[in-house]
């Protein structure tokens, strides 16, 4: 019997530079170096995309759907943001003066992304992606995208992908690259390092759990990637969070980042995104009428999971306490957040439990 035919996102993350950094470097540490940034790219693209291998210096993951598809763009800025941080991080405690640990900071990251037909191919009791569109994908590592711009680091999407993610991210630069038995593969890439740039740069709207007038938390047995999307994504929101309808009411930049906004249909309440890092944090102003407030809502990694944490300021003039009395009518009575959170344990515990007998 034939394996069925999916179709999907494929994507490619690999780590630029290494070859000449292992050929000019002591060979344990380059090692330790390359499997601890391996590491760290698969635990943020894992769970929510499905292993297919580690091949060499790059990571090959895929999956055949989402529940919002811009949330590609948003796991792929989160992985390589995350890869500048911690090799700023570990550039300024390093303690090792060898060569390898020096050239480390010279290592990017790009990714190539392609949406395709493919079979899912057993070999050794390893399952794994196959079909051209998976060779079309691996073959996109060799391009010209730096010849033509210069960008060390970038995210290369095929046309296919971005009409699946039906959105277009600003400042895109198209290219046309051509490989024997394929022919033409029409391409469009975008700076990470220039967005690496922007994100330090924006303004960080974050509200801390001393200055809230409300905290509530609870622990989840899942990552920070699954909390993000129960949060984020309308539809998945509404069926936790008691009484409400949530729609998207506005996204100028074509997905649920920064300047978009949401409202409930039952509740009349209009929610605008003030900032947006991917599987961190968020922060809306939310309200209705003279009664307005301000959401930083926190993702915290666990030994168990993720630490869930919404934190409430009410905004105006009135005195604190009685801004702490309203907001815990508002979201403990009224919203009954802590009883949504509950229901939402259990909607990813039935979630996890589908897909493991689905597979």
């Amino acid at each position: 019997m034939n394996p069925p035919m999916c179709k999907g996102f494929l994507v490619l993350a690999d780590i630029t530079g290494f070859t000449p950094f292992v050929a000019t470097t002591e060979l344990d540490h380059s090692q330790e170096i390359l499997q601890n940034m391996l590491k760290g790219i698969i635990s943020f693209l894992t769970p929510t995309f499905r292993l297919a291998e580690v091949e060499g210096d790059a990571v090959f993951v895929y999956i055949d759907k989402l529940p919002r598809k811009e949330m590609i763009l948003e796991i792929i800025d989160a992985v390589y943001f995350t890869f500048r941080d911690r090799k700023a991080s570990n550039k300024r405690m390093r303690t090792c003066h060898c060569k390898a640990c020096e050239m480390a900071s010279t290592l990017d990251l790009k990714f190539i992304v392609h949406y395709g037909d493919y079979i899912m191919n057993n070999a050794g009791g390893k399952s794994k992606p196959l079909r051209p569109s998976v060779n079309i994908a691996h073959r996109l590592l060799k391009n010209h995208v730096v010849e033509a711009t210069g960008w060390t680091a970038y995210a290369l999407f095929t046309k296919d992908c971005l009409e699946a993610i039906q959105s277009y991210p600003s400042e895109l630069h198209e290219q046309i690259e051509e490989y024997e038995h394929i022919g033409k593969v029409q391409t469009f890439s975008i700076n990470l390092d220039e967005q690496y740039k922007n994100h330090l740069a924006e303004r960080t709207v974050y509200l801390s759990a001393e200055d809230a007038d409300l905290v509530i938390h609870k622990d989840f047995l899942a990552p920070p990637t699954v909390l993000w999307e129960w949060s984020n994504d309308p539809k998945r929101r509404t069926l936790w969070n008691s009484g409400s309808d949530w729609k998207v009411r506005s996204q100028p930049n074509g997905s649920s980042r920064k300047g978009a906004s949401n409202h409930c249909v039952n509740s009349k309440v209009i929610e605008h995104i003030l900032d947006y890092r991917p599987f961190q944090y968020y922060t809306s102003a939310m309200g209705r009428g003279i009664l307005n407030f301000t959401l930083t809502v926190t993702f915290d990694e666990i030994d168990s999971g993720t630490r869930l944490s919404w934190r409430v300021k009410m905004n105006g003039i009135l005195p604190r306490f009685m801004k702490r009395l309203i907001c815990k009518i508002i979201v403990i009575n009224g919203m009954q957040v802590p009883v949504g959170f509950e229901r939402l344990s259990g909607l990813i515990h039935e979630e996890k439990r589908n897909y493991e007998v689905a597979n």
